[in-house]
Order: structure tokens, then C-alpha cells, then sequence
């Protein structure tokens, strides 16, 4: 998955993507920050509603024009596009990583 020249995208890869973003990343983060979440199953898009269906790859260039970290396992994806991170991407995707390292 590749976003624009401009874009800022991380990855942190989790053996479980869903309990991942519901016990940490929903813990950390205020949803008040996110402009969008995408979430996948196989490649192909299941929200927003608006792209159900449609291949991830061109959900997430029209989408991460800003600031976003994807929540990976080996068959969902959870990309969140924010407004503003004050803590910083970087340091977001590695406290994130920490935390759902022991999820199981």
C-alpha cells in the first residue's frame, strides 16, 4: 500500500488487528482526532460504507492526504487518518506497538 510523495504513513503489524484498536488505540487516541478510519479484510474496504467493496489501495490515496498509522494482522487492516497528532506519528506507532505486542 503506497500513499502520495507527501503522505506520512506508518504501519504497526499486530497479531490482532481488532483488539489492537479497541483496547489500545481507542485508549490512547481520541476519536475527536481522527478524520477517517478505514478498515479491510483482504484488501478489500468494509468502511467507510461509502467505499464498501472497493480495493484498499485506492481508498487509502484518497484518504491519507495527512497524518496515518495502520493497524495490520495478517488479514485486517485499520487505517487511521488524522486531523493532528501531538504526541507525533512516530511515537504513536511505537507506544502502540509496545502496548499490543503482548495481545494475544
Amino acid at each position: 500500500m503506497e500513499a502520495g510523495s507527501d503522505d506520512i504513513m506508518l504501519e504497526v503489524f499486530t497479531r490482532d488487528a481488532k483488539r489492537c484498536v479497541e483496547d489500545v488505540v481507542f485508549e490512547i487516541v481520541c476519536t475527536c482526532n481522527l478524520k477517517t478510519l478505514i478498515y479491510a479484510e483482504g484488501g478489500v474496504v468494509k468502511l467507510p460504507p461509502a467505499h464498501q467493496g472497493d480495493k484498499l489501495e485506492g481508498v487509502v490515496g484518497k484518504y491519507c492526504g495527512a497524518l496515518c498509522l495502520a493497524v495490520r494482522d495478517s488479514h485486517r487492516i485499520y487505517v487511521l487518518v488524522f486531523y493532528i497528532l501531538k504526541l507525533g506519528l512516530e511515537n504513536l506507532a511505537e507506544l502502540i506497538r509496545d502496548r499490543c505486542a503482548s495481545i494475544t
